[in-house]
């Protein structure tokens, strides 16, 4: 099972880098200075901390609220979610090694690729930052919200909290490598990558 989680993991960061790739061969003709131009370069220092700084906002949202509302927490654990799979495996050695491919390599890393890497940086430079970075934010919230449609029944209050919580973290980590980074998506990816792995261990083991 863990192999087949990191073949997994691994053809979804190759998916959402396909389309970057693409669109980069096609306009620049050559293979040479891809990472840099989906943001896969060295951070600047100060930017860690900022990114550890996001990491724990994150967290404390997307523990506070379960905690909370328990409905919330019902939702965040159902059957097809992260947190809802890993809770009917039970905490083992398999969970965590599972918890952290797709924690840190299936959802935050291929995201940081698309969206901030890809998404953000090409709507920033037609739109300028504001729009640029607000509407990768929206595009961001609603294919959070997409995906929970695909696994569960329409829960409105539930979608929008997902909407407006994803869209903010996602404008947070537009924020952090366009206004503070070197145009890295590396920090984004340790905000993201902490957040995740954090927030889906304590909703499925301990809260």
């Amino acid at each position: 099972m863990i192999l087949d989680k990191f073949i997994g993991a691994l053809l979804q960061v190759l998916i959402f880098g396909i389309i970057p790739l693409l669109v980069y061969l096609f306009s620049k003709k050559r293979l040479k200075g891809f990472f840099r131009y989906i943001g896969l370069i060295k951070p600047v220092k100060r930017t860690i901390v900022w990114a550890i700084v996001v990491s724990f906002i994150l967290i404390i949202t997307s523990i506070l609220l379960p905690a909370v509302f328990p409905e919330i927490k019902e939702l965040m654990t159902m059957q097809g979610t992260v947190a809802g799979n890993l809770k009917a495996m039970g905490l083992s050695f398999s969970s965590v090694i599972i918890l952290t491919i797709m924690a840190l390599i299936k959802t935050s890393f291929s995201e940081e690729i698309l969206f901030r890497g890809f998404i953000a940086k090409r709507l920033i430079s037609w739109l300028g930052y504001t729009a640029g970075n607000l509407i990768q934010a929206i595009i961001f919230g609603l294919m959070h919200v997409g995906l929970l449609l695909l696994i569960s029944e329409p829960n409105y209050p539930f979608l929008i909290f997902v909407f407006i919580f994803s869209g903010i973290a996602g404008y947070l980590l537009g924020y952090i490598k366009e206004k503070i980074g070197n145009g890295s998506i590396i920090p984004g990816w340790i905000a993201h990558g902490m957040a995740n792995l954090i927030s889906f261990y304590l909703v499925a083991f301990v809260m």
